[in-house]
């Protein structure tokens, strides 16, 4: 059985790397699923939290005006040994208003785009994400988190899932 501090550093280097997160919501009566780019934001022992920003027109906006609870998954392939890594999870998403934006778009930009050449090409201005600007960013509250149960997977090839404690991930145990 995979132990703890393996799942933390596959959880890790996920967070580190994967930049695509398909993201699952429903307005109560049909589910629709989109993949938005994604960083983590991780301050020690708060919540793992993923920042992303979609139109506020967009289907998975108005679901999640509607209902925040959100199911989600990132993954990458190309990976040494099975050659792929994937994460679920579940959590409550709040579009980012007041105060908070412009601490979102500058995390956002910098995390997303560490060079500050590629950052300006892709940069859009703050106006974009307030008041009757087109965009919101949006933070989803992980709440739980699963990894694709590796040692299962080589004894039987059953594709399940394991659960990662959030403590230990988040530094908040």
């Amino acid at each position: 059985m995979t132990g703890l501090d393996e799942l933390l550093r596959r959880s890790e280097h996920l967070l580190s790397h994967a930049r695509f997160m398909t993201l699952a919501t429903t307005d109560g009566s049909a589910p629709w699923s989109a993949t938005v780019n994604f960083v983590p934001l991780r301050i020690p022992g708060g919540p793992l939290r993923l920042l992303y920003y979609s139109l506020r027109a967009a289907r998975h906006s108005r679901d999640i005006e509607a209902r925040p609870g959100v199911a989600g998954s990132l993954y990458l392939t190309g990976l040494p040994g099975l050659g792929l890594d994937g994460a679920q999870f579940t959590g409550t998403c709040r579009a980012t208003d007041g105060p908070d934006v412009a601490e979102h778009h500058r995390l956002y930009y910098e995390l997303n785009f560490p060079d500050p050449a590629v950052r300006g090409e892709w940069l859009l201005p703050e106006s974009e994400f307030r008041d009757a600007g087109p965009r919101r960013f949006y933070s989803v509250r992980v709440d739980r988190w699963w990894l694709l149960d590796v040692d299962r997977w080589l004894l039987d090839k059953h594709d399940q899932r394991v659960e990662v404690p959030l403590g230990p991930l988040t530094g908040s145990v």
